[in-house]
């Protein structure tokens, strides 16, 4: 399953108010900005397993918290759905738009501190980590290899990511999530 956008820069956002155990980061497959029959939410599709005490209790974190509303089973995992904290509905509103440079401060530093505990003494998450923070600060490095690789000239204020893909972002209830 190809990760998408949302797990990388809307994630983050949701955990400062949902207490993800980090040890369970692993078995998050990916995330949904777009549910069917759901407005500003976020849906997290994680491989659930009854066997592991551990996780049922960790799963009853989840369901408790204030912006939760629904979970649905679909095989062997669990699509969690949550209301996005309106503090950083900014932050999700730009996302949509790929204007990840317009994110909040904020915003910005929580990401990469989610990234940097996740990924901690992991040198092969280096790249992932340079690039997140080059995008979200619009690090002039990037434009310029970008500008060499692509042959083109980007408008000065050009964002250094493209448009979320809304079919990736998307989770219908009525079919399995794409791979």
């Amino acid at each position: 399953m190809i990760s998408n956008k949302s797990k990388t820069y809307l994630l983050p956002l949701l955990s400062e108010l949902v207490d993800f155990d980090k040890k369970y980061f692993k078995f998050i497959k990916n995330t949904y900005t777009y549910v069917s029959n759901h407005e500003n939410c976020f849906a997290i599709l994680h491989d659930f397993s009854f066997k592991n005490p551990d996780f049922t209790h960790y799963e009853h974190k989840l369901v408790k918290n204030e912006l939760f509303v629904e979970l649905i089973d679909i095989g062997d995992d669990v699509l969690y759905i949550f209301k996005f904290p309106e503090v950083y509905m900014h932050e999700y509103d730009r996302f949509k738009e790929g204007k990840f440079s317009n994110f909040g401060s904020d915003a910005k530093e929580l990401i990469l501190e989610f990234y940097n505990d996740i990924y901690k003494g992991n040198v092969n998450a280096t790249t992932f980590l340079l690039k997140v923070n080059q995008i979200l600060f619009k690090d002039k490095k990037l434009k310029r290899q970008i500008e060499e690789e692509l042959h083109v000239s980007l408008e000065e204020d050009a964002e250094l990511s493209g448009l979320p893909d809304e079919i990736l972002e998307t989770f219908s209830l009525e079919q399995e999530p794409k791979k």
